[in-house]
């Protein structure tokens, strides 16, 4: 991978393939390495004759990890993701993000419009507007923390510390990234949403129960539409057929 450093903090991102560019933007707990290459996004947006620019959220894979949650909010995610394309001289890339990386796509696309074409989001819906009460805000900081994954209680937290061991991630770096986002919440609303004026996809599997129905999110925007994918949830969603194949439906320009 290569390196930007953004403000003290280097920034590793993989840049391959030409022609019209696309930027990739990963889950919590994730990675380039897990989201977009092993699930084969890089290599079929390539095939397809895109300029594909995937990075590494700070916090997470190769770049930078900091250890205090001021280190994290989304405006920050957001314009490593501005920096970076500047930087690359990308013309109106458009603009994928997976969960996390979707709300850093929303967040782009509000403090940047000019900078994007389209926009996905993926593993996103309803309850982006109307999240979980019942939730612990601390609950993902406590499961990087715990002494093993056998302590954590919550059934979706102790899938992502998994998730993340299994990857190698740095634990105490993920900790503070949910403790930043929870200390500087983006709250989006119908009203926010409705500033968007790109072109855009809301997609989630049928069976995510983190996303909630991505079509009443859809229909918060001025120019999107939503799709739900049968037979996937939230962590396997990228890996299926039909929802990568609805996604670049979407960057094609073919009818949903």
């Amino acid at each position: 991978m290569k390196t930007l450093e953004i403000g003290g903090a280097p920034i590793a991102y993989e840049d391959q393939g030409e022609g019209d560019a696309v930027v990739l933007v990963h889950g919590f707990a994730a990675s380039v390495k897990e989201n977009w290459e092993r699930s084969g996004w890089i290599s079929m947006l390539v095939r397809a004759r895109r300029r594909v620019v995937a990075l590494d959220l700070r916090g997470h894979g190769q770049s930078a990890k900091f250890y205090e949650p001021e280190a994290y909010s989304f405006d920050v995610f957001a314009s490593d993701v501005v920096t970076l394309v500047e930087h690359l001289q990308l013309k109106k890339p458009d603009l994928i993000g997976f969960s996390l990386g979707a709300r850093v796509v929303l967040q782009c696309l509000l403090s940047r419009p000019e900078k994007f074409l389209l926009g996905v989001l993926c593993g996103v819906g309803e309850l982006l507007l109307d999240p979980k009460s019942d939730r612990d805000p601390e609950g993902f900081a406590k499961a990087m923390e715990a002494s093993s994954a056998d302590a954590i209680s919550d059934d979706m937290a102790r899938r992502f510390r998994l998730f993340a061991e299994g990857q190698g991630q740095d634990l105490r770096a993920l900790a503070a990234v949910s403790r930043g986002l929870n200390a500087h919440p983006r709250l989006w609303t119908a009203a926010d949403l409705s500033a968007i004026k790109h072109e855009t996809l809301v997609v989630a599997g049928a069976g995510d129960d983190l996303a909630g129905a991505p079509e009443p999110l859809a229909k918060a925007f001025p120019n999107a539409k939503g799709l739900r994918v049968p037979g996937c949830g939230h962590m396997d969603c990228l890996i299926q057929p039909m929802f990568k194949g609805a996604v670049m439906d979407f960057l094609a320009g073919m009818p949903a």
